[in-house]
């Protein structure tokens, strides 16, 4: 996933225009699910515009945590908008995905000009409940491992680690960044899993070699309560 260049443009009359984001509708076909959140910087409101259209829609992101969705209708490309008075900023333009429906918006930075934006795929074909997304921001290949599952992110990528967890539990973790032809270690810890989440571990931005690289979480809870099995009855005792 690429780094998107900034753009501080104003947007006139266009909060007139502003459309409250219905629910979810995952068989409309041809609309986008995004979800929104901040890593490690506080939560605020956003607006997605839809071009060429200009159809702005409002999206409430909290900090750490993913909560909120709007649904997008088709169009050429989605801008990511702040309301920073006194007049708004186009953060990052996204052309509309070719495939997938569902997609995470994880931001960073306090003020417009500093902020940046990736779309994290979300469909739960990609991103299972109970799994954990990289996404990297570093400036080397970044190798996850959580037990003994491994995966590997290029720079300014986003991947899922082949670990699913089916049920809650400690996993250890371990990140090392590529280095020339080797891997050196950056972090080993303790991380708690459980299928009735998933999350994103974004790490950096920042330079690999210079000491062990900032990291943020964020969380998505399922929603759904989880069907826990119906034990098999007892026989009858003889």
């Amino acid at each position: 996933m690429r780094l998107l260049w900034l753009s501080l443009w104003a947007l006139p009359h266009l909060w007139a225009e502003e459309i409250a984001a219905p629910p979810p509708a995952p068989e409309a076909q041809g609309t986008l699910i995004i979800q929104a959140c901040w890593a490690g910087t506080p939560g605020g409101k956003v607006y997605l515009v839809t071009q060429p259209t200009q159809q702005a829609i409002p999206l409430q992101a909290q900090a750490g945590a993913i909560i909120t969705n709007a649904v997008i209708p088709p169009c050429a490309s989605v801008e990511l908008w702040v309301a920073n008075a006194p007049q708004a900023k186009r953060v990052a333009t996204f052309p509309f995905p070719k495939t997938g429906q569902r997609f995470i918006l994880v931001m960073q930075g306090e003020h417009p000009a500093a902020m940046r934006a990736w779309l994290v795929p979300a469909d739960l074909e990609v991103f299972p409940w109970g799994s954990t997304c990289l996404l990297n921001l570093s400036d080397k290949r970044l190798r996850c491992r959580l037990n003994d599952q491994v995966g590997e992110v290029d720079p300014g990528k986003s991947g899922v680690i082949p670990f699913i967890a089916a049920e809650r539990t400690s996993a250890h973790l371990t990140l090392d960044y590529l280095d020339g032809q080797n891997w050196q270690p950056d972090c080993s810890t303790k991380t708690i899993l459980s299928p009735a989440r998933r999350f994103i571990m974004v790490v950096g931005p920042g330079l690999a070699a210079q000491g062990p690289l900032p990291k943020e979480t964020v969380v998505e809870t399922n929603p759904a309560p989880l069907t826990v099995p119906t034990p098999p009855p007892h026989p009858p005792a003889k």
